[in-house]
Order: structure tokens, then sequence, then C-alpha cells
């Protein structure tokens, strides 16, 4: 029974945790050319999770950037990796029906190694006083040897409520595992819930955006249900 109880805690302590535990964050189609994107974004459901995202717009279609994930602050900040961002834009929804991105990111742990990449679908539309958001997203995961693959999703629904006030619902999960560990390609995991969103003009050519959200959820073993906030300058 010893040796058989120490196995199992060798494997235990070798499986890797599920890194994706929380809900999904919404991307956008931003920055534009010439302009800065910095956002700062946190998840405070279970252990919660902080990550900071500045990007660049080479141009009206490119954008590149990085962004900084932490774990916390249940107990205490701790990094978790960082990731090089690619952002390419085929349509804009300022001046078509629905704009279009494609956005990359591959990241490497505090100790150096890769963690894995991801690649969302990003479809946007605000017109009409209805703002609506969707990812589709491909994610990799490896951690300790251990590999995962997996199908994700979020999206959101707004409705103007006030001039730049926008009220309605977000969702997100991880409907699919494609492949690997169940840790690091989880399946099931689903949340939905209210949230508004706050635009603000600064300057001439600046913007505050702020978000607030409750993601319950309503399915899956992941994070428990929380609130999360955004605060997203344009400059």
């Amino acid at each position: 029974m010893r040796i058989w109880g120490g196995l199992l805690l060798a494997v235990a302590m070798a499986t890797p945790q599920a890194a994706r535990a929380n809900p999904e964050v919404i991307d956008q189609l931003e920055p534009e050319g010439g302009e800065w994107e910095v956002e700062w974004q946190g998840y405070f459901g279970g252990e919660g999770e902080q990550g900071f995202e500045a990007l660049y717009g080479l141009n009206d279609h490119l954008a590149i950037g990085a962004e900084v994930e932490f774990e916390g602050p249940d107990s205490g900040f701790e990094f978790e990796e960082v990731s090089a961002v690619l952002l390419y834009r085929f349509t804009d929804h300022s001046d078509k029906p629905v704009g279009f991105g494609i956005l990359g990111e591959a990241s490497i742990t505090r100790g150096g190694g890769f963690a894995g990449f991801s690649t969302r679908a990003i479809v946007e539309r605000k017109r009409d006083g209805w703002w609506l958001q969707g990812n589709a997203i491909l994610r990799h995961e490896r951690e300790d040897g251990a590999k995962g693959t997996g199908l994700a999703y979020a999206v959101s629904a707004q409705a103007e409520i006030a001039e730049e006030i926008w009220l309605g619902f977000e969702a997100s999960g991880q409907p699919l595992r494609v492949s690997g560990n169940p840790a690091l390609a989880p399946e099931g995991p689903h949340y939905v819930g209210p949230s508004l969103t706050i635009e603000k003009e600064i300057g001439d050519d600046g913007e505050v955006e702020i978000g607030l959200a409750w993601l319950e959820r309503v399915a899956g073993s992941s994070a428990p249900s929380g609130p999360r906030v955004f605060v997203q300058f344009i400059f």
C-alpha cells in the first residue's frame, strides 16, 4: 500500500496543473496604425489572473507587441509567462459591415521554456447601437514535458444604453480538447454573465475603455465564478 501510495503521489506531483483554468479574454481589433494600445485585465475568481498587454500599430493592418501574465492576487502575485503578440486586421468594423482579424501569440515560461502558442480569429461589429464581438481560439500548451491542444471561444453582445456606455452579456469556454493532456487542454468549462463597458475620449486622439463583468461558471470544474475588470488605453 505504501508503494502504491508513493506512486500515486509522484504521479500527482508530476501532473501539470490546468494552464487555462480561468474564463477566456475577448481580444479586439486594436490598435490602428501609429497608435499604442495598453491594457490591464484581471480575473478575481479563485486564485485569480492578471494580464498586462502593450501593442503598437505598425500600419492599419499590422500590430505587434507583448503580454505578461501573473497568477493572483488570492495567494500573492506569481509571474506565469510572457508572450509575443502579432495582430493582423483584414477589415475594420468602422468602414466595413464586420471587422475581421487574426491574432497569434507565442509564450515562454518564467524559466525560459516554450509554454505554447495560440491563434484566434476575431470578428467585431459596432453599429446601430449594438456592439458584437467574438473570438474563436486554437491553443497549444506545454508544461513539464506534457502537451495539450484545445479549442476555446469568447463572445460578447452589448447595447448602447447611453452615450459611450454599453450593457450586455459575455460568455466564454473551452468546448473541445483536440489532443493531449486534459490539464493543459480542458474540455467542458463554460462561463456566462452580465457585462458593462464605458468608453471615454482623452485629449485629441486618446481613448480609455473600462469593462466590468461577472462571469458565472455554468459548466465544468475550472476556476469558480467571479468578477473581471479591464482598463484599456489607446493613444
